[in-house]
Order: structure tokens, then sequence, then C-alpha cells
């Protein structure tokens, strides 16, 4: 935390960490290299898997954090989320169910990691986190930031149609990044003195779309990186944000999270080099990390 001259308290960094599914492993490798240059966050945001993320990161010194989220994505909970349950969508196919699965095992992930952290309420964290999560009804991004973390984390993972929708009260939330996946804008209203973003949408160019799936997954993507893009140019006219964004092909296997963490750890041990200052912060701007799974990325 920073003070400033009258006396008051400022925030120095927000951590922004964006959803994006199994690529959210790329993000354990980029706070590590992050933590080893002493960076350490005064706030966190976080969207879908990187809510999860920015959960853990506000509950420990960034390094200790780290050491978590690893033993929490080589966790059998973790496999049992990424893993097909092919039985259960047919299943609730046949019941005419508006989702393929059960949340049941977006429940024990989060029952676990927090579990892990030892804190069930945003008041326990050592920093302030804010989650988002969407209203269904509405369609409005809703930001979370008191009370039980259980529930509004289960929220923000509730992919629509894959997971059933999380009932807050009287009203149904799903995935927060169907309206904000890398929430600049919530960063930005707590007037830090700089950003660092990290969005799981930029994937790389693809030699080929072969079926339909790829393609919806590409145009979301493309749409929710477009979006961000457009945020970065509004905001960072105010403020200093650095964005960082690895860029991972789909679709990933649980057996590549861990060579996506190193990966990505070796890229942005290597962008540091570039943008890193000696007052401990970050130099602006919008930094692609191409992540390769057969060899060691470069930076660019």
């Amino acid at each position: 935390m920073a003070v400033d001259g009258a006396g008051g308290s400022t925030i120095g960094t927000v951590l922004v960490l964006g959803g994006g599914g199994g690529r959210g492993a790329a993000q354990l490798g980029i706070l590590r290299a992050l933590g080893e240059r002493g960076i350490d966050p005064d706030a966190c945001v976080g969207t879908s898997v990187g809510a999860l993320n920015a959960t853990v990161v506000a509950s420990r010194p960034l390094p200790e954090a780290v050491d978590l989220l690893e033993r929490i994505w080589a966790s059998p909970q973790t496999r049992d989320v990424f893993r097909s349950h092919p039985l259960r969508m047919v299943f609730n196919r046949a019941r005419r169910q508006p989702w393929l699965r059960s949340d049941d095992a977006i429940g024990a992930l989060v029952d676990f990691a927090i579990g892990l952290t030892g804190t069930t309420a945003f008041e326990e964290l050592r920093r302030p986190l804010e989650i988002i999560v969407t209203d269904l009804l509405t369609g409005d991004p809703v930001v979370i930031s008191r009370g039980p973390l259980r529930d509004p984390l289960r929220a923000s993972c509730a992919i629509p149609f894959v997971f059933r929708p999380v009932q807050l009260g009287d009203r149904a939330y799903v995935d927060g990044g169907v309206t904000d996946n890398c929430s600049l804008a919530t960063a930005a209203r707590m007037e830090p003195a700089q950003i660092i973003a990290v969005d799981l949408t930029a994937e790389p160019a693809l030699p080929a779309l072969r079926r339909l799936s790829e393609v919806f997954e590409r145009v979301t993507s493309v749409a929710l990186h477009s979006r961000l893009l457009a945020d970065f140019d509004r905001f960072s006219k105010h403020l200093p944000v650095t964005l960082i964004c690895p860029r991972i092909a789909n679709p990933l296997r649980v057996a590549d999270f861990s060579k996506v963490r190193e990966a990505a750890r070796t890229a942005m041990e290597t962008l540091l080099q570039t943008i890193g200052r000696a007052d401990g912060r970050l130099a602006p701007g919008v930094f692609y990390l191409p992540i390769s799974m057969e060899g060691s990325p470069a930076a660019g």
C-alpha cells in the first residue's frame, strides 16, 4: 500500500486476472516471474478462472500464493473440472436441462482452494479482492467484494450452457467473462498508481478451423480481446496500464498445464528484462507472450 503526501492512502498496484479456462495455468508462470522480481499487488480483480487465481493471490504474499496455486492446479479437483463427462452431458441433455454439467466439480475445487488459503470471506483476505460475475437476468456485470467467497467464486466460473447458474440471494449469476472478462474498469475505479493485467484471450493464429466448436471459440476470443484492447485505450490515457497477453493455442489438455505454466514463466522473465523499471513498476503497454509447447518461448 502506498501512502500519499496528504496523509491518506492510495493503492499502488492492482492486479487483474482475466478468464480463459485451462489457459489460466499461464497466469501462474507470469505471477511467479513477477513475484521473483519483488512485485506484490496491493489489490486484486478476477474473473472466471482468474477469480480463483486472484483469490489465492489476495490471501498471501505473491511467492507463497503461487506455491498454493501450483498445488491447486495439480490437484484432482482441478483435473475433474477440466475432464469431460460425456455420460453426465447426455443425461442432462435428455432431461432438457439448460446446462451440460452440474456445478459439483467447481464447488469441490473452490472448497479445496479456499481451504488451502484458510480464508472463507473477502474480509479475511490479506489484500482487497473484487470478483466479477454476470447477472443472468439483466445481463449486467456485477462486482462482489464482501461476504463469503464460495458462491461468488462458483458464479464467476459458471460458464453458460456448461455449468448451472449460481443463486445469490434472489438473483442467478453466471461467468463474469460474459460481460467483463478482464476488468480494467473495476481496477481503474480504485484509482491505483498502476494496473497489471493478464488477459487469456489473445490466441495465436491458426492454420484452419475445422469444427463448429473451434469457430465458436475463436469468435468468442476475438470479441473478448477486441473489447479489452478498447478498454486499454480508454483507461491507459489516465493511468499506467501494463497488459500482458500470453498467446496459447486451444485446446489444452490437463497434462499440458504444467508445460504452459513454465513456458509462460520463461517468457515473462524475458519480457521483464525489457519492461521492468528501477522503481519496481512495469512499463505501460500491451505485451504479447508467444507460448510454445515445443520449446522455449520468446517474448514479443
